[in-house]
């Protein structure tokens, strides 16, 4: 082999390279990122977090649960789907858009007003569907997503309801939370033309979805035509059967493909399925997330809102 011939090189003062080796690190890293999006932006993400905790209330029809039982904190923010309006009468028979309250009767318009005055840092979504529709006589019955004869009086039907609660509660927007599909050939276009409809009209500014794992693609298609409508997802994680903190994160990221990072919650089920207290914690901590969202305000009363308790301490450090 040809010997080498050394070379003097000039003195490069020291300032100059560390600003070389700190140029190149911040190169290196950005082409992982490029190469590597899911495993680099989770490394430069890691444990940052949003302010915003979703919770639903009044899924359970207790009657003595108010709004003023929830522990709000001054420095996060609120949103809470009262559950759940449903295109139903109260024998369960389909009105066409027409959509009425089933929520606990003593969530009022007069306490929903009224709280709202008291916590300028809380929002009120009306949230649509549910799993099932409780009736006076303490039974349930399940929500089914029909394709009605005409799309387009069934989104007039529901932009007129969904306006009339909006006006009578005080309410700042609207989730959708379908969970049972036996057909759904029209939901994109009808549940998307309520809530494209409702923004453009300025009858509301907030507008989330709740799929989960057997309804991600139902919810995938409608997010890929109406996603610039949509702020939050508010993906229902314990539902999925995640068994570890590990599980939790993949299918964040996984679920993250489908709709927008940005918009995509954690959550957790009080008292419920999925990871709980600091094996929850311990994964959102890990994640990138605007916030979490809880379901739901009912279960947890009873415990003195200890999960509410947890989550808002976990985004206020």
């Amino acid at each position: 082999m040809a010997q080498r011939q050394r070379i003097q090189l000039p003195q490069i003062p020291a300032m100059v390279v560390l600003l070389i080796i700190i140029s190149s690190t911040a190169i290196d890293t950005a082409s992982a990122v490029r190469h590597f999006p899911g495993a680099g932006a989770r490394a430069l993400l890691q444990s940052t977090h949003g302010n915003l905790i979703v919770d639903y209330i009044g899924a359970s029809g207790a009657s003595d649960l108010q709004f003023t039982d929830l522990p709000i904190s001054a420095s996060l923010q609120y949103i809470l789907p009262l559950s759940f309006a449903i295109d139903a009468d109260a024998s369960g028979n389909t009105q066409n858009g027409i959509f009425s309250p089933f929520w606990a009767s003593s969530l009022t318009p007069e306490a929903a007003q009224s709280f709202k005055q008291s916590n300028p840092n809380v929002k009120l979504l009306v949230s649509l569907a549910g799993f099932s529709q409780f009736t006076s006589d303490g039974t349930t019955r399940n929500v089914d997503w029909y394709d009605p004869p005409s799309t387009d009086t069934w989104i007039t039907n529901a932009v007129s309801s969904i306006s009339s609660l909006v006006s009578q509660y005080s309410l700042d927007g609207v989730d959708v939370d379908y969970e049972n599909f036996p057909t759904s050939t029209t939901f994109t276009t009808c549940i998307g033309g309520l809530i494209s409809n409702l923004k453009s009209a300025g009858t509301i500014s907030t507008a989330s979805i709740a799929p989960f794992g057997a309804t991600l693609s139902i919810y995938a298609d409608l997010f890929a035509n109406f996603g610039s409508s949509i702020d939050y997802v508010n993906y229902q994680f314990y539902a999925d059967g995640l068994a570890s903190q590990s599980d939790f994160i993949s299918s964040y990221n996984n679920v993250a493909g489908s709709f927008d990072a940005s918009k995509l919650l954690a959550s957790v089920e009080a008292g419920g399925r999925g990871l709980q207290g600091s094996d929850f914690t311990g994964a959102a901590q890990q994640l990138n997330i605007p916030g979490i969202m809880i379901f739901n305000v009912d279960n947890d009363k009873g415990t003195g809102f200890s999960t509410e308790q947890a989550v808002a301490s976990f985004l206020s450090s």
